[in-house]
């Protein structure tokens, strides 16, 4: 029985190069940058007088190396190592997860998605083409979700695009209810950038029904956070010098909530400096949409410790790549 209907596969056909997506990320990613660079500036001077002193024997080498240390993704761009899902073949392997096109850059996930016993698995993919591989931020990509354990899907959402790379990222429990839901890493960079899904369906006769659907906000969310009312949720993960991005699920009156906090130390390189920070919690409907619950900006002294509200160990009952954990 063909796994993706045919909406998913003209979707993805007739599909042209994805928009770059660098346009709802690129002032976030530039300023982080530009601190970045800020702060290299000085040890770059001196690596540059290192290197001036022995670049012929430096040259000869990155020449006879350079095939084994290029890796998709690459180009300058800074980027984080991918999620420890499960291993992602290699460029120019092909795989069946029976979305009815052949990917490639495959990872997964397990998780409780829906209420068949077991765990399901859930893939991100790029869809590949006639050539090799091609990078995940110039292609078409695809998640995909499998309920029955026979490695084929059974329900899948894209095309969408991707920055540096796409992962399977997590199955945290966001809402609390026993089931999972599905982030996915669609920003690469020194913080990760991630999308919600939410999963619906059955194993058994009933697989066919699986659905996939990224989470909205529901009105009137909160813009001075960066959560639009009636937008898919966009979420970040992990620090970047003077700016951390954390996530974390916490016990509310009515049952588990979810917080998203943004902060910057500031002034910038004192001893003095003081944690600025955005915080949003949410509640997830059974709608798929999150319920801003409340916001509040607080301060707290930025110290060689974790902030109080640093993302630990793990988000929500899923286990999350080391860099993230304890971000």
């Amino acid at each position: 029985m063909a796994r993706l209907d045919d909406r998913l596969r003209r979707d993805l056909e007739r599909a042209a190069r994805p928009a770059d997506p660098a346009g709802v990320y690129e002032e976030l990613i530039r300023r982080r940058e530009r601190r970045r660079i800020a702060r290299r500036i000085e040890a770059t001077a001196l690596a540059v007088a290192v290197v001036a002193g022995t670049i012929a024997g430096t040259y000869g080498l990155s020449r006879v190396f350079w095939a084994d240390t290029t890796t998709p993704g690459g180009g300058g761009s800074p980027s984080v190592s991918a999620p420890p899902t499960s291993p992602s073949p290699s460029p120019q392997a092909t795989s069946d997860i029976g979305l009815g096109f052949p990917v490639c850059n495959v990872t997964s996930v397990q998780g409780q998605f829906g209420d068949a016993p077991g765990a399901w698995t859930a893939y991100v993919a790029t869809k590949r083409g006639d050539g090799p591989c091609p990078n995940a931020s110039e292609a078409d990509n695809v998640v995909a979700i499998d309920v029955t354990g026979d490695g084929q899907a059974d329900a899948a959402y894209g095309p969408f695009g991707c920055q540096g790379a796409c992962s399977a990222f997590a199955a945290p429990d966001i809402d609390g209810d026993g089931t999972d839901e599905l982030l996915v890493q669609d920003v690469a960079f020194s913080i990760a950038g991630l999308r919600l899904f939410e999963v619906n369906g059955s194993g058994g006769p009933e697989a066919g029904r699986a659905t996939l659907s990224p989470v909205t906000v529901a009105p009137p969310g909160d813009p001075a956070g960066g959560f639009e009312p009636g937008k898919e949720l966009r979420l970040w993960l992990g620090g970047d010098g003077f700016q951390l991005d954390a996530l974390r699920c916490d016990a509310g009156p009515d049952g588990q909530v979810f917080v998203a906090t943004s902060a910057e130390s500031k002034p910038h390189d004192s001893s003095h400096a003081v944690w600025y920070a955005h915080e949003t919690t949410f509640k997830l409907r059974h709608d798929g949409r999150l319920d801003v619950l409340g916001t509040r900006d607080f301060q707290e002294p930025a110290t060689s410790a974790l902030p109080s509200f640093a993302t630990r160990g793990g988000l929500c009952g899923a286990g999350l790549p080391d860099q993230y954990g304890s971000s």
